[in-house]
């Protein structure tokens, strides 16, 4: 089975530094990497290129002009490109635990998609880490809120597989499955439950939800939330408006992207 990790990015080179960092010391690396990019400047595309040095995975950065929130087409294009099977899919402000690859797949099964869980990292221990200090990150460690969401322990995920909670930085499924319900929902042009929208979207298709609670770990690096609540007002209204219709296929989605050119920086 060919694994593709895809994930989206905006102006924060620092944490797509870690975050890609974390592949390296994957005990299974996924077999081609996606950035999905919602036009960052250079920075981030020399965060890429220093990266592709590190390794000898297949690493595709998809790049769009920025013209606000541009989150959902960003990652239909990177969806577009994508060729592995099964997808698993992040944001660039997280660290992967070592085994994050390994128990995403030890979980996937054909009629699922699957949600993991985060553990934040405190503001001054994300300060640390973006200074080059060498710190450890662990259910055992210091500079963790949410600390349970950090341990790691198989023999209690079957007792959360039905917890409601999603997050769209820590979710894993398989290329057919996304590709029937045509990605995001790109109406969503600014920030809020695009990612509760697919999920709404692949359980229409009689695909379901298993949550995987301490295994499947991430560390999400401090950052000033975005959202307004006139932002997520309006983002409410597109989600109740999608599911009053019980949507299941996005009219603006992957499929627009196919014929794309050049949509691949490197």
């Amino acid at each position: 089975m060919k694994v593709t990790l895809i994930t989206s990015t905006y102006n924060f080179p620092r944490a797509l530094t870690l975050c890609l960092d974390s592949i390296l010391t994957q005990t299974r690396t996924p077999d081609e990497i996606v950035i999905a990019d919602d036009g960052s400047d250079d920075r981030t595309k020399e965060v890429v290129r220093r990266f592709i040095g590190k390794t000898s995975i297949p690493v595709k950065h998809v790049w769009q002009e920025n013209h606000g929130f541009g989150k959902t087409a960003a990652m239909n294009k990177g969806f577009a490109v994508s060729t592995g099977d099964y997808i698993i899919q992040i944001d660039g402000d997280i660290i992967m635990e070592r085994h994050f690859v390994e128990d995403h797949l030890r979980y996937a099964r054909k009629g699922i998609f699957l949600c993991g869980s985060r553990s934040r990292v405190t503001r001054a221990f994300t300060e640390r880490l973006f200074r080059g200090e060498k710190l450890t990150l662990g259910f055992w460690h210091p500079g963790l809120d949410d600390r349970m969401n950090a341990l790691r322990c198989c023999l209690l995920t079957p007792f959360f597989k039905n917890y409601r909670h999603l997050r769209g930085c820590n979710m894993s499924f398989w290329r057919e499955d996304v590709e029937r319900v045509n990605g995001y929902d790109e109406v969503f042009n600014v920030y809020g439950y695009e990612d509760e929208d697919l999920q709404n979207r692949l359980q229409r298709t009689g695909v379901n939800k298993v949550f995987i609670k301490f295994m499947c770990i991430e560390y999400h690096l401090y950052h000033p939330e975005h959202p307004t609540k006139r932002q997520l007002a309006e983002t409410r209204k597109i989600i109740d408006r999608n599911n009053d219709n019980s949507l299941v296929v996005s009219e603006q989605g992957i499929a627009q992207h196919r014929q794309e050119h050049n949509l691949i920086l490197y």
